[in-house]
């Protein structure tokens, strides 16, 4: 869901998820009393009739953890009310149980996650899925770099290999995001990324009166670790830059594009997906 009126109304509070089942033997306390009232006989809580619900649930909890106002994540019945402005309206209200005085909030700019001490690389990826369009905003995530993974991108003198699994440190980022992805089904937490291959060139890409350059480019496959060897791949490209006088990586700019496979259990079929990533040196 990518609608101004829905993010502005969501910027005072601090977001979070759980996905599970009702028979799971751990539900967090504020999911039970969501799912208490909205299961519930029709005539004697919020529950909606049959057929007249969704697996979404969104609920607004307090500084003590209580929850004050909690709706479906689907509008229902007789309305033409687009969805995001349903849910504007409905955050509209929890911020009257919560008593806030500034509504609605106010507009700020955006500021992009940093690294505090150290050197690293700031990685955005979005997935192209035209049915679901919250995938094409981009995550960001901000990865720290020792020594060690700096010094495998050193300036080529000669053209070299560079093995792609050693790269994990921050390749390792690239995966779709969201909690509908594949995820353990005991801790509800997203496979991580068990192994990377491929083979990629490193190659010496010229020079201007201030710093030379190289291209690091190659196929790169992952595999995370659900043990089904479910696998995904494109093409990698970064251009490095680095001073006239050192081997060390000054900057660093790149792109991923590949194609994540989503299997759409509604139409028994698996979907081609584009899934793209940027890197940038901090």
């Amino acid at each position: 869901m990518i609608n101004p009126e829905v993010i502005k109304q969501l910027e005072p509070f601090i977001v979070t998820s759980w996905h599970g089942h009702r028979n799971d033997s751990e539900i967090p306390a504020p999911v039970r009393i969501v799912w208490r009232e909205k299961f519930a006989p029709q005539q004697q809580g919020r529950g909606p009739q049959r057929n007249q619900q969704s697996n979404v649930d969104l609920a607004v909890l307090n500084s003590k953890g209580q929850v004050v106002h909690w709706f479906d994540g689907m509008r229902h019945g007789p309305t033409r009310e687009p969805l995001a402005q349903y849910t504007a309206r409905e955050l509209q209200r929890a911020a009257r149980f919560l008593k806030v005085d500034d509504w609605p909030p106010r507009n700020r700019p955006v500021e992009l996650p940093e690294l505090d001490r150290s050197r690293g690389i700031r990685v955005f990826v979005s997935l192209q899925d035209n049915r679901m369009t919250a995938y094409q905003a981009p995550v960001v995530e901000v990865v720290p770099l020792a020594e060690q993974d700096w010094k495998l991108l050193d300036y080529p003198v000669k053209n070299r290999t560079v093995d792609a699994s050693n790269l994990k440190t921050w390749l390792s980022e690239v995966y779709p995001p969201g909690v509908m992805e594949r995820t353990d089904p005991r801790t509800k937490m997203a496979y991580k990324i068990d192994k990377i291959e491929g083979k990629l060139g490193l190659a010496a890409a010229g020079s201007n009166k201030d710093q030379r350059y190289a291209v690091l480019s190659g196929s790169v496959r992952f595999t995370d670790e659900g043990g089904d060897d479910f696998s995904y791949g494109g093409k990698l490209e970064v251009v490095l830059s680095y001073e006239l006088d050192s081997v060390k990586v000054k900057t660093l700019r790149g792109v991923f594009e590949g194609i994540y496979p989503r299997v759409d259990r509604k139409q028994n079929r698996t979907r081609r997906l584009p899934l793209q990533a940027v890197f940038e040196s901090l």
